[in-house]
């Protein structure tokens, strides 16, 4: 489950890179254009590119998949085989279903308190008493934000948004974990207000798998 909140936080920021030094923004006026960015966001559909680093391996583990959000919480997360796994979420619950091993769960997010955490915080996660928010970079069309949170039990010790000053979308991710591990996301060929329906949301389960009610 670790890796759909690591993906669920980073689809809060849902809301583009070149190479010249520009002016800094102040950060006040980057969270404000980004935060009317998002408010603009209706629904949002994207391919997903993630690396992750785990401090106890050499390789990097990649990942291809896909992800949709429509306003104000549906999430629909799929990561493509090997390890193909799918997770749907309709503002109060959390599916997922591991392909390989053929297996689906249900999570009613009131009962368990982390996943509601990180849930809950992608409606606002521009609160100042939440994280201490810098740029970190500062280019001709794209910017990077680094994110300290102010708690001291945060998943995250440092996160870093890459932003497109075209639009001011966020394009891609970098979530550092108090173990050292590093989880970089991607997004490519991103759609806004296509349209998106409610059954863009649901997971097609394959004949015989049943949902296991996780409490």
């Amino acid at each position: 489950m670790t890796k759909f909140i690591l993906t669920i936080f980073a689809i809060s920021f849902l809301l583009p890179f070149s190479s010249m030094e520009a002016q800094t923004l102040p950060v006040d006026e980057v969270v404000q254009r980004v935060k009317e960015s998002r408010e603009k966001t209706r629904d949002f559909s994207a391919d997903l590119h993630q690396e992750k680093k785990v401090s106890l391996l050499r390789e990097k583990i990649l990942s291809q998949g896909k992800v949709r959000f429509k306003h104000p919480d549906k999430f629909y997360i799929e990561f493509f085989p090997p390890e193909s796994s799918r997770m749907a979420f309709d503002g109060k619950t959390l599916i997922l279903y591991y392909g390989e091993e053929k297996i689906a769960e249900r999570y009613r997010i009131q009962d368990h308190p982390v996943a509601e955490k990180y849930l809950l915080f992608t409606r606002d996660p521009f609160q100042k008493e939440l994280a201490e928010w810098k740029i970190s970079e500062d280019r001709e069309s794209s910017l990077v934000m680094e994110i300290r949170p102010r708690e001291k039990e945060a998943l995250f010790v440092k996160t870093k948004l890459w932003i497109s000053k075209k639009d001011w979308v966020v394009t891609g991710m970098e979530m550092v974990e108090k173990n050292g591990d590093t989880t970089l996301l991607r997004y490519s060929n991103i759609k806004l207000n296509t349209g998106l329906t409610d059954s863009d949301f649901e997971i097609q389960l394959p004949k015989g798998v049943k949902i296991t009610e996780i409490r």
